[in-house]
């Protein structure tokens, strides 16, 4: 009897599922999804040389994954049970002590370095832009995640699989040349007791993007504003980031962006996000619209693209050059405090020669500001030398 209702129980989910899932399906072709922040895979197309090919199976198991009904549901409760027999990593994400930490990868897939190689050719591509711009000072900031700061609650099990960050950092200061390094690791980690990253997403929050801009002072040649000097607007206490999207878990309590914007300026800032074709012109470097959506982090400068140029009228006559990843996004609302112009360069939207974009030698200094992971994982900073070498 048993077996039987098992067989009507399995065999009504093999049917329900997948008529549910065609009778509640999105009107749009890709609909996004705002808790995973990702685009979802359109219906593949039925060709006689994709079925031969095994394309559309492939491509259908993949849209089927990503829109079956009650998907987020059942990713929760898959989830929660988990966490009940005591796993505490799920999809690259470690949760401990209210916070969620990206290690490398997966448990079973990856021994405890980082791609070394990749670390490689991106420091190369780094001294490679000093060489050709000896005029230019130029600056490298590698910046921990929250898993190089907090690596201490992350099980012994496990932490073969995070990066030990301090060493990466000092490892990829050592192959620096011509370039300075700044240290940011030692004021961080000094400060782990505030809150200095968010719980819930792999950026740093805005006070921890101040302590790595207050850090920076020194060798960049600026007096950082103290925290007094700003006034602090909570733009929201509802975020819940990338590594939530990636656990759905809820017990991990939500996080705060916060805006941080000097009490006596008289900036008159303007913002051009430029995709290299076109650009669009904005009068702030807050979107507070995204305040509303899953993507809250999207406040800080908004979305990502290949040209950010933001003009302060700080009226301290210098300029940066900043080619980085989405860790600088946060970091710009106190840097503007001491740049008359900053231009943001995101090798991940850029298909081209950079000097198409920018001029280096029209700036002050280049910085290049990426996180830890980032750096281990992401080619698209040798981009730089590829479209170079091609003319």
């Amino acid at each position: 009897m048993y077996k039987k209702i098992g067989i009507i129980i399995f065999m009504l989910l093999l049917i329900c599922l997948p008529v549910l899932t065609f009778i509640c399906m999105p009107k749009e072709k890709k609909p996004f999804s705002e808790n995973e922040n990702k685009y979802m895979k359109e219906f593949p197309e039925i060709s006689l040389s994709s079925i031969k090919e095994e394309r559309f199976m492939n491509d259908f198991d993949v849209w089927f994954s990503d829109r079956f009904f009650g998907r987020e549901t059942f990713i929760s409760a898959k989830n929660k049970s988990e966490q009940a027999l005591g796993k505490t990593e799920t999809a690259t994400v470690y949760t401990s002590d209210n916070r969620m930490l990206q290690i490398l990868s997966e448990y079973e897939d990856i021994g405890a370095s980082y791609d070394e190689g990749t670390v490689s050719a991106n420091l190369s591509v780094i001294n490679e832009f000093a060489k050709d711009h000896p005029d230019v000072p130029v600056y490298f900031m590698l910046c921990p995640t929250s898993a190089g700061i907090y690596g201490n609650l992350i099980s012994p099990t496990v932490a073969n699989v995070a990066i030990d960050q301090k060493a990466m950092i000092d490892d990829c200061y050592n192959e620096l040349n011509g370039v300075t390094g700044i240290n940011v690791y030692d004021d961080l980690s000094a400060s782990k007791d505030k809150y200095i990253y968010y719980r819930t997403d792999h950026h740093w929050s805005s006070l921890g993007a101040y302590t790595a801009y207050s850090s920076a002072g020194k060798l960049l040649g600026y007096k950082p504003y103290s925290l007094e000097a700003y006034d602090i607007t909570k733009g929201s206490d509802s975020f819940q980031g990338t590594l939530f999207s990636k656990t759905l878990d809820q017990s991990v309590s939500k996080d705060c962006i916060d805006m941080y914007s000097l009490k006596d300026a008289n900036n008159d800032i303007k913002l051009t996000a430029s995709d290299g074709i076109s650009s669009t012109e904005y009068d702030s470097i807050f979107f507070t619209e995204y305040l509303s959506v899953k993507d809250k982090y999207a406040t800080f400068t908004g979305l990502n693209c290949a040209v950010t140029d933001i003009v302060t009228g700080s009226g301290t006559g210098k300029s940066l050059l900043l080619i980085k990843d989405s860790y600088a996004n946060s970091m710009i609302q106190f840097l503007v405090g001491n740049y008359d112009r900053i231009t943001m360069l995101d090798m991940r939207y850029i298909n081209q020669n950079y000097a198409n974009l920018v001029n280096p030698n029209d700036y002050d200094q280049v910085l290049f500001l990426y996180n830890c992971i980032t750096f281990s994982e992401d080619d698209n900073l040798i981009k730089m030398s590829v479209f170079k070498n091609q003319g």
